[in-house]
């Protein structure tokens, strides 16, 4: 009322004030989410440093938490810094935190394979998986799967426990596996075709 007696234009002033407090409110908005998502990752603690993390589309280790980002060095050694409100919008997948990780392989073998090499086989692929009990589950699922179009096809479901690695392990096991089939004569089937014609009379 005072500023109005004044002569001042207060309808403009307020206006003005709100404006600019819009403008405020709205950059200052990504710094806020930033912050509560940063207090977010503190409270709920959904990864550590040194976790490995899978989120919006990068999958990499944590390296370092802060108030408003949070920094990733993903798998093929880049750093992402990510803003931290991302923890809270987005779906976040612990991979450290996992029981044990899941490994499926099918193993085709070539049509002349015997019934026996079969079960050879699948004693085998026991055999491999029961030799590193430290490192991988000790009750894997091995069977004879299908009648493939040019394999007899052999599954394998395994999993790595916390003390195996997620990529040297299944390795090592596909390394083995080669070197026994290999030594007990059991080929692996490659996608092949047999043509059968009739024999063509000379003339």
């Amino acid at each position: 009322m005072a500023l109005k007696n004044a002569g001042q234009d207060v309808g403009a002033l307020l206006a003005g004030v709100g404006i600019g407090g819009l403008a405020l409110a709205m950059a200052a908005k990504d710094f806020v989410s930033n912050i509560f998502g940063g207090i977010t990752v503190f409270v709920d603690k959904p990864f550590k440093v040194g976790d490995r993390i899978q989120i919006a589309g990068y999958d990499g280790t944590i390296e370092e938490i802060g108030i408003r980002s949070t920094r990733l060095r993903t798998l093929s050694g880049r750093v992402v810094i990510i803003p931290n409100f991302k923890f809270t919008d987005s779906f976040l997948e612990n991979v450290t935190n996992e029981p044990s990780r899941k490994i499926s392989l099918t193993l085709g073998l070539t049509y002349d394979t015997t019934p026996e090499q079969v079960q050879e086989g699948i004693d085998i692929l026991k055999a491999i998986i029961a030799e590193r009990s430290q490192t991988l589950e000790p009750d894997p699922t091995i069977w004879f799967n299908s009648f493939g179009d040019f394999s007899l096809n052999i599954n394998v479901v395994y999993f790595i426990n916390k003390d195996g690695h997620w990529a040297y392990s299944p390795s090592e096991v596909n390394l083995e596996i080669l070197k026994r089939f290999n030594a007990a004569g059991l080929d692996f089937a490659f996608p092949t075709q047999t043509l059968l014609t009739p024999d063509v009379a000379s003339s």
